[in-house]
């Protein structure tokens, strides 16, 4: 098939024959492109409408690869989304081929492991943006107006380049079109009903999915709830709560831990002293500096951000510790934000905030409107102001070129077997009261409640009853008792 200008953009090919019906073709499985990948490892793609409103019209790739089951008699095959939304499945099985253990040996065993890349991410068609204004320092908590409108203008200018660069494709990285693509992978597939793993965003994925084809699923495994329900203001309350939370708990660790890098010191006065010392004059990140792949200075906000993602689980503790000992000692690289090498970089690309400006709208208008929400999540979290994911959603997503198409909307599901829920009580991302809500929208759910920290369940324990109760619900479609608890 001849290339197109949008192809040679990065977004599409033409429709195929007359008559064809994208995403209905077999999965042809081949080598995958990544440095080592072992001979099992392999890939397949499959042609999508970027429109399903016009699914004649211009098409795009979603790939996936696929890891075989190491047992004799597997259930079938099960679809795993790392989450992001930008987190690319076909790197965490790539990373399972290479033998980092994701997985569990019971999953292992059953189940061929399908990495899945949803439109707009890694090896699917991405979604490509000006480096530049990816790299572009802009505050998100802006002090007047005119570092509002360095905000909104970097937002605008970044999504006008993602669309030069990416074509449509880029309004149509929505999380219903991305379960429509999974649906058009199972049937590609031809394994019959769906086995499924979505871990936080992955869980929004699957249960938008569960509204649209519940009578396709066999399994659904939703860790780490995200519900699709809340308006993006609750959403950035519980979030901001929630980190909160999660750091009140490592600084009590930290107090009662003796291999603590910070026992002995008052964690919450070290992280207010480092954020208003940044905040004033940032500080220096050498690691960054000598290889050029993250920024050589950060701010105040820079630490409040990052440390959530040190804090997403609990076996990284220690180096949250060490990480905040380096900075109070002149190095903050660990709290450096990366930078994007070109327009699809694996790391940093737009993919994410394509995905949440097109299922979430921002009442961010003015200043005005930023200082309200400034101070709502200064009253969730006084230590943090409020700085999480949802909080670049808000400031990320105003002056976005493109229109919210997939709103906040109550799911309704009918007919769907038993789905299982899992959530900590402690989460610093995906709050609990989230997986509450999301477990009353779904009739068919049970919701496994795991006392403890750390987000999603599946991968912040090696060994748990609730990583076993996800491994039992996926080979047998049994889910725990309703209302179960684990500690672990």
């Amino acid at each position: 098939m001849a290339a197109t200008a949008a192809t040679a953009a990065g977004t599409a090919t033409a429709a195929g024959p007359a008559g064809s019906r994208p995403g209905t073709a077999a999965l042809h499985w081949r080598a995958c492109p990544f440095p080592g990948a072992p001979q099992e490892l392999r890939c397949a793609s499959i042609q999508v409408p970027v429109d399903y409103a016009h699914p004649e019209g211009p098409t795009t790739t979603v790939t996936v690869d696929r890891l075989p089951a190491t047992g004799a008699h597997p259930v079938g095959s099960l679809f795993f989304d790392p989450g992001g939304p930008g987190g690319s499945g076909t790197r965490v099985v790539y990373a399972e081929s290479l033998g980092t253990k994701v997985f569990s040996a019971a999953t292992r065993e059953h189940f061929d492991v399908i990495g899945l890349d949803p439109r707009g991410i890694g090896l699917s068609t991405p979604v490509r943006c000006d480096p530049a204004l990816l790299n572009r320092r802009v505050s998100l908590f802006p002090q007047d107006e005119a570092a509002f409108e360095r905000l909104v203008t970097r937002n605008r200018e970044l999504g006008e380049s993602c669309r030069r660069l990416t074509g449509p494709l880029v309004d149509h990285v929505d999380t219903v079109s991305a379960a429509r693509d999974l649906e058009a992978l199972r049937r590609a597939l031809g394994q019959g009903r769906l086995n499924y793993l979505g871990l936080s965003y992955g869980s929004q994925l699957g249960a938008t999915y569960a509204a649209l084809f519940p009578q396709h699923i066999r399994t659904l495994a939703l860790d780490g709830a995200l519900d699709h329900s809340l308006r993006t203001t609750s959403l950035f309350r519980d979030e901001a709560h929630a980190y909160e939370d999660a750091f009140d708990r490592f600084a009590d660790w930290c107090a009662h831990t003796p291999s603590c890098a910070l026992h002995g010191t008052d964690v919450r006065r070290l992280v207010g002293t480092l954020v208003a010392a940044a905040d004033r004059t940032p500080l220096p990140a050498p690691q960054c500096a000598e290889a050029g792949d993250c920024r050589a200075t950060v701010t105040g906000e820079d630490i409040r951000f990052n440390l959530q993602n040190l804090l997403l689980f609990p076996a990284r503790r220690d180096n949250a510790a060490l990480a905040l000992r380096q900075a109070a000692d002149g190095d903050a690289s660990a709290f450096s934000p990366a930078l994007a090498a070109g327009p699809s970089d694996a790391v940093m690309n737009g993919s994410g905030i394509a995905v949440e400006c097109l299922d979430w709208p921002t009442p961010v208008r003015t200043l005005a409107d930023l200082r309200r929400l400034r101070r709502l999540g200064e009253a969730s979290a006084p230590r943090l102001g409020g700085a999480s994911q949802s909080w670049t959603i808000l400031t990320g997503c105003a002056g976005w070129p493109a229109p919210v198409v997939n709103p906040p909307r109550p799911l309704r599901v009918r007919d769907a077997p038993p789905i299982l829920i899992t959530n900590a009580t402690h989460d610093p991302s995906t709050a609990y009261p989230w997986a509450l809500r999301l477990h009353r929208r779904l009739a068919s759910s049970v919701l496994v409640t795991r006392e403890g920290d750390g987000h999603t369940s599946y991968l912040a324990h090696g060994t748990s009853h609730t990583r076993d109760a996800i491994d039992t619900y996926l080979l047998t479609g049994r889910t725990p008792a309703p209302g179960t608890v684990y500690d672990d």
